[in-house]
């Protein structure tokens, strides 16, 4: 099932449960159903990580030859080179990071791009995760393992089964504990649950008992 199947029905349960919430909690519960419905799907590219595709696009298609200007020039501003860089702040430590960032840059446009995609997740997963823990978003924590693991696992995999319909259930009752959008678990939950049941009309199915057992189900319609 498409990606944009997935939001619409997603969207048409946030849009019923919201019958029966506060105004100012409305774009929340739009918002997280949204968000839910498509979740399943970060084990590949999707409407929710296409931006971070399209930058490991551009890193694969660009990331040699910006690499190397920058090493080139941390080097010549290391030999100094250049001297009407500000030296008070283009230390000698400094110049030797853009010099790793450089090589970095160039070693990461060497990997495919999904494996670029995967590694761009996971840097914005370390980086939710540290301001999550900061602010004690204890949901977001979830929420960061979640995007930082799922490009690195199987399409169809984890993110598909009654396993991860847990987690997200209780990702998002700390979600809804700390919005205080009534019911928000339940409505997030059956967004999810919604794009699983979904693939489940295609005919590959979904493993969705695994590890337990590789049954595929599927639904006839």
């Amino acid at each position: 099932m498409k990606g944009r199947t997935h939001l619409t029905i997603g969207l048409g349960i946030g849009a019923v449960a919201s019958v029966s919430q506060a105004p100012e909690m409305i774009p929340v519960v739009l918002a997280v159903s949204a968000v839910a419905s498509l979740a399943p799907d970060l084990d590949g590219n999707n409407l929710l990580n296409k931006h971070v595709t399209k930058t490991a696009k551009q890193i694969k298609k660009g990331g040699q030859m910006v690499g190397g200007i920058i090493m080139i020039l941390s080097l010549a501003a290391y030999l100094n080179l250049l001297p009407f860089l500000d030296s008070e702040w283009f230390t000698q430590q400094n110049k030797l990071l853009f010099l790793a960032l450089g090589a970095i840059i160039i070693a990461m446009s060497m990997r495919s791009q999904e494996t670029l995609k995967n590694i761009l997740m996971t840097m914005l997963s370390l980086f939710l995760i540290y301001y999550a823990i900061t602010d004690e978003l204890w949901w977001l924590v979830l929420f960061a393992v979640y995007i930082g693991a799922a490009g690195w696992l199987p399409h169809r995999g984890f993110t598909h089964t009654i396993w991860a319909v847990v987690f997200w259930a209780y990702m998002s009752h700390l979600l809804e504990l700390s919005t205080g959008a009534e019911n928000l678990a339940i409505i997030s939950t059956m967004a999810y649950l919604s794009h699983i049941l979904g693939d489940m009309m295609t005919k590959k199915g979904v493993k969705f008992l695994a590890p337990i057992t590789n049954k595929v189900f599927k639904i006839r319609i």
